[in-house]
């Protein structure tokens, strides 16, 4: 017998203005007390605790305009294949960025680089979507890149994908490197918001 579980999302409306605010506010002290309240498996006793009532609820309440709320029952096995197809997309987006860095595939970069996407380079230059789109066009001065070590970590609606790659230079001296790259979930899909380089 699969056993049900529940699964709560709540949409925020906030005021003009307060989303930062909201943001710094539910992260750095009402998230805290929620991951506390979890040992007793109970929204109420989080909202009636005084550490809610008396800490940041006026503030957060401040930021919002109306929220709502979803409850869905679903079951395990239909979370887990969730978590599945999410790492799936993020092994498959992963392979499509570093084909992209090899092959100059500026259109496919545009179909995964959210608009606010930032680059860190091997540099040290900081590049954003355009700028990182106009280096790409320009011929690989690279080869044979493959990625190693592959680890994705999914957070909720942001991923993490860090590995090392082998490649060879233009004059074929063997080269390497470490990268970070930062997914973020955006209307159902999968963007790329940040990356960083290290060669060694």
């Amino acid at each position: 017998m699969v056993s049900a579980q529940v699964v709560e999302i709540r949409s925020y409306n906030l005021k003009p203005g307060t989303r930062e605010r909201f943001d710094q506010l539910f992260r750095t002290e009402a998230l805290p007390l929620l991951r506390l309240e979890e040992r007793a498996r109970s929204e109420d006793a989080f909202y009636a605790s005084d550490e809610w009532r008396q800490g940041p609820r006026e503030a957060i309440l401040a930021c919002i305009e109306s929220y709502t709320t979803v409850v869905v029952r679903s079951d395990g096995a239909t979370l887990h294949a969730s978590a599945r197809s999410d790492l799936a997309t993020l092994t498959s987006l992963n392979q499509d960025y570093l084909r992209s860095v090899q092959t100059s595939d500026v259109r496919r970069f545009d179909e995964i680089l959210a608009p606010d996407f930032l680059c860190s380079s091997s540099d040290g230059s900081l590049l954003d979507r355009a700028a990182f789109l106009k280096h790409t066009a320009l011929p690989a001065t690279i080869s044979e890149l493959e990625g190693h070590d592959v680890q994705v970590r999914i957070l909720g609606d942001v991923a993490i994908v860090q590995a090392r790659t082998t490649f060879k230079f233009a004059d074929g001296r063997p080269g390497a490197s470490r990268y970070t790259d930062v997914w973020a979930r955006r209307q159902g899909r999968w963007l790329a918001v940040a990356a960083q380089v290290t060669r060694y």
